[in-house]
C-alpha cells in the first residue's frame, strides 16, 4: 500500500510540476485594436438616435453627452410606442417614463415614474450631475425636474 501512495504521490507531483512549467511557456496575446467610439441600439428606430450620438461624439463630445443626446430623438418619436412622448400607458392609463445614464466614471443618475416631462433622460443627467442621488422617483423626480427648470408637457 505504501508503494501505491508514493507512486501516485510522485506522479501527480510530477504531473503539476510538468504542467505548470508548460503554462508558463505560454504566451497569452490578444491583438490591441484601436479604441474607437462605437454606438449601439437595440432596434431599428435606434438608428437616428445612433446618427445623433455620432453628431456629438464627431464633433469631440463625450460619451454622457453623445448617449443624452441620442436617447432624446428616441424619446421624442411620438411614434416609437416603447419609451418617450410616444410610450403606451401602464397598468393604470397614464404614461409614465424612466430613464437612467451612466457616465465613464461610474456616476449614474436615474428617475422613475416621471410623468407629463418630455426627456426624462436629460431629468436623469441631472440627477447625475446635480445631486449625490442616484434615482429619484415620482413626486420627487417631478420636483426635482420642475426646480432644475423643465417644463411639464402633456
Amino acid at each position: 500500500m505504501a508503494d501505491r501512495r508514493k507512486f501516485l504521490k510522485s506522479t501527480i507531483f510530477s504531473g503539476l510540476a510538468v504542467s505548470t512549467a508548460s503554462l508558463s511557456s505560454i504566451s497569452c496575446s490578444t491583438p490591441k485594436a484601436p479604441k474607437k467610439p462605437i454606438v449601439v441600439s437595440t432596434w431599428n428606430h435606434g438608428m437616428e438616435a445612433n446618427a445623433a450620438a455620432w453628431e456629438v461624439l464627431a464633433a469631440n463630445g463625450k460619451a454622457v453627452d453623445a448617449v443624452e443626446q441620442g436617447v432624446m430623438v428616441t424619446e421624442n418619436d411620438p411614434n416609437n410606442a416603447t419609451v418617450g412622448i410616444g410610450g403606451f400607458p401602464d397598468r393604470d392609463g397614464n404614461v409614465t417614463l424612466d430613464a437612467c445614464i451612466m457616465d465613464e466614471n461610474d456616476n449614474a443618475g436615474s428617475v422613475a415614474f416621471l410623468q407629463n416631462f418630455k426627456n426624462p433622460i436629460a431629468v436623469a443627467r441631472k440627477v447625475m450631475d446635480d445631486t449625490p442621488h442616484v434615482m429619484l422617483v415620482g413626486e420627487g423626480a417631478k420636483r426635482f425636474a420642475l426646480d432644475k427648470g423643465f417644463k411639464e408637457e402633456n
